[in-house]
């Protein structure tokens, strides 16, 4: 199945079922990279806020990211927890037979998007947290009217789609700016974007009449001064990375906004708490790995599939480990360009073993390299310590094999999939 952009399909389908998207309270984030770790600072802090608090009821803050990690119910969260598998099926099931009976051909994620949409609504979400899958201004969550979109937010954006999106900024940079449509009064930007991408996203912003807040692009690190809570330093960051200092920003600064125009009331004690409470899997995280019952290894897990990312993970490891030669454990989606992604990260004196990650739950239409040919990439360009391993739950035990004190840093990246099927393995054997 091919990605066809547009919103004609799931319009019609969200017509259909009474236009779930038309009552809901909305946060959009578009970019990318960055967006997840957006997201769920949002919907972590928002948990906190008072306003809507009160003895007969909580807080109750829908997220829609994609795509999940470990199962496609992750997708879909309230409050952090994610759809039940019965209610899932129960509103997929009818999803799916409105698509089919009225011919509408709406995608898999258009129909995840319904989904979320539907199931927001239907529990009486206070805020809807929407990251944009691809893209943006054709993008399904989109489909939502500027009017619902309290804020947009738009973090750090580099080349990634570019089939889909352009292979310029600010061709991307138009993409991502369509989700501020008309009726969006608020939009916040990374300030550490390109200029060509700050002024497109200003252009479109202007065309709207939305605000446009750029944030701070310097590090001054663990440091967001607002106009609602004053310079709001975290002793530290709670995901790991110097760059979660701009997402922090961009985040904060959508929740500024609401805090300004009476929409929440959160105080510095929510937002203290709330950061705490934050986990985002699968982005520069620490874990002791589970390979087997009993049996684990230190590694170092993200999922940097694109140029941008995969600099700020040499950065991460560069910090950490200095330049000691690295054990990567890498797949990637079949058609990814793979220069800007390896270029950054992989040295001669690297170990690498290649794999591959099974199919993806709900989307049938990725799929990953095949191994002995990016195994073949990788030693032409970049080092001859390459072993080619398709069954990527043997790469552990081999490693694990290797005596502690002369063993190298592992670190998984390439892909989120691969992550993804990395967790749902450490969580079979986890004790």
């Amino acid at each position: 199945m091919s990605i066809e952009l547009g919103l004609s399909k799931i319009t019609k389908l969200l017509s259909h079922i009474g236009n779930p998207q038309e009552s809901l309270k909305v946060l959009h984030v578009a970019g990318t990279n960055g967006k997840g770790s957006v997201c769920s600072y949002i919907s972590s802090l928002l948990q906190y806020q008072h306003q809507f608090k009160t003895f007969d009821s909580v807080n109750k803050i829908g997220k829609f990211t994609t795509p999940h990690l470990i199962h496609v119910t992750d997708s879909i969260t309230i409050n952090n927890k994610p759809i039940s598998q019965f209610q899932f099926d129960s509103i997929k099931t009818t999803l799916d037979k409105v698509n089919r009976e009225h011919s509408i051909q709406c995608s898999e994620f258009e129909i995840l998007t319904c989904l979320a949409l539907s199931y927001f609504k239907e529990a009486q979400c206070n805020w809807c947290v929407l990251e944009v899958g691809l893209g943006g201004r054709l993008d399904a969550t989109n489909v939502v009217p500027g009017q619902c979109k309290l804020a947009c937010g738009i973090t750090k954006i580099g080349f990634d789609h570019e089939s889909f999106l352009g292979n310029t900024l600010p061709q991307i940079a138009f993409e991502k700016a369509g989700i501020v449509t008309p009726g969006v009064k608020y939009t916040v930007i990374d300030g550490t974007n390109d200029p060509s991408v700050l002024a497109t996203v200003k252009e479109q912003c202007d065309k709207i009449g939305s605000e446009l807040k750029i944030t701070d692009p310097c590090v001054r690190y663990n440091t967001v001064e607002t106009k609602s809570w004053g310079v709001v330093q975290p002793q530290e960051l709670p995901l790991n990375g110097e760059y979660q200092i701009f997402n922090l920003r961009v985040a904060l600064f959508m929740l500024d906004h609401l805090q300004q125009i009476g929409e929440v009331r959160l105080s510095t004690d929510d937002l203290t708490q709330g950061l705490k409470d934050i986990v985002w899997p699968g982005r520069l995280q620490d874990l002791n790995f589970f390979y087997a019952d009993g049996k684990s290894i230190p590694v170092l897990m993200d999922g940097a599939h694109n140029g941008s990312a995969a600099i700020e993970l040499a950065k991460y490891i560069k910090s950490q480990y200095g330049n000691r030669p690295i054990t990567y454990v890498i797949a990637a989606t079949a058609g990814k360009n793979l220069k800007p992604l390896f270029d950054p990260l992989l040295k001669p004196h690297d170990n690498v073993f290649v794999t591959q990650f099974g199919g993806v739950d709900g989307m049938p239409w990725i799929h990953a390299n095949n191994p002995k040919e990016l195994g073949d990439y990788i030693m032409n360009k970049y080092t001859s310590n390459v072993i080619i391993q398709p069954d990527v739950h043997a790469i552990f035990p081999q490693l694990a094999s290797i005596p502690e004190q002369d063993r190298q840093p592992v670190v998984i990246c390439g892909s989120l999939y691969l992550c993804g099927e990395l967790l749902r393995l450490h969580n079979s054997h986890r004790q």
